[in-house]
């Protein structure tokens, strides 16, 4: 990728470490509000701690993976070491990537996606958002997202972060296309989103579920007959809202301006539930 990954990676965590530390630990993330400031701390730690271990160890089954995530080490209670840990949980993340290729095969939680190259992406995308949480709890003004980056940003929902959602539909649910929509940045292509509901009651407690996934449309016969509605913004705008971050433009500087949602009601909705998922 043209981008710097390691880089980003980098200066993304170091500003949310700087930012988180001179910050009280207790203070509500505004963007995901189960969070204090430590936890969002801790978040990215723990996220570097175990991407760097799957790399060291070239992890690719779910075995391998659960016994990592199983032999993690506890939350350190105090902040300064808690700084300390993320530093090197970062430093550790980054030499993993500088010594491993794109191509090379790694474990990944989307089955279309098994390199190192995805890790890499995710991760510059992990930092960026995550900062921008920092920046926003701390009440510090919003350091911008290149647009290169926002595009890319942007890219690996549509392309990513929404389709894997239908990986984890179990067995026993059904899905049913619901609503389109079209998503115009308004400086790259136009794109179709399919947004699909599954439903059903689990075998084993009677519990009854019902939610929102998204990925893009191969053919645009796909998309007759659904409820449909338009969604466009600069790369930027639309980056933060399709992370659940579009209350952080209203703290950019030199705003890149709104969101601008329009069409069926009923696809408004659904695409709101998608978003109302969320991306921690």
């Amino acid at each position: 990728m043209s981008i710097n990954a390691l880089a980003i990676i980098q200066q993304e965590a170091d500003r949310l470490a700087a930012v988180l530390g001179a910050t009280d630990p207790a203070q509500q993330v505004p963007t995901c509000p189960d969070w204090t400031a430590a936890d969002l701390l801790w978040h990215l730690t723990e996220v570097h701690e175990f991407w760097a271990e799957i790399l060291a160890s070239r992890a690719t089954t779910e075995e391998e993976v659960t016994a990592i995530d199983e032999a993690k080490a506890p939350r350190p209670m105090e902040q300064e070491e808690l700084l300390a840990r993320r530093e090197a949980a970062t430093d550790a993340l980054l030499a993993q990537l500088a010594a491993r290729k794109d191509e090379e095969s790694a474990w990944f939680w989307f089955s279309q996606e098994q390199t190192v190259g995805i890790t890499r992406r995710m991760q510059t995308h992990e930092a960026t958002i995550h900062r921008v949480d920092a920046e926003l709890t701390a009440g510090q003004p919003i350091t911008p997202i290149s647009p290169e980056m926002a595009a890319a940003g942007l890219d690996h929902v549509l392309r990513v972060m929404w389709p894997a959602g239908y990986e984890w539909i179990p067995d026993w649910a059904s899905t049913k296309p619901v609503a389109v929509i079209e998503i115009r940045p308004g400086d790259g292509t136009p794109q179709l989103l399919g947004i699909s509901r599954w439903s059903g009651t689990r075998t084993r407690d009677g519990q009854a579920f019902d939610a929102p996934v998204g990925r893009l449309l191969e053919k645009p016969a796909d998309a007759e007959g659904l409820p449909r509605a338009t969604v466009s913004g600069s790369a930027i705008s639309l980056n933060l809202w399709a992370w659940g971050r579009a209350q952080v433009l209203d703290h950019l500087a030199n705003a890149p301006g709104p969101v601008e949602i329009h069409g069926d009601p009923e696809a408004m909705a659904q695409l709101e539930a998608l978003i109302a998922e969320g991306h921690d």
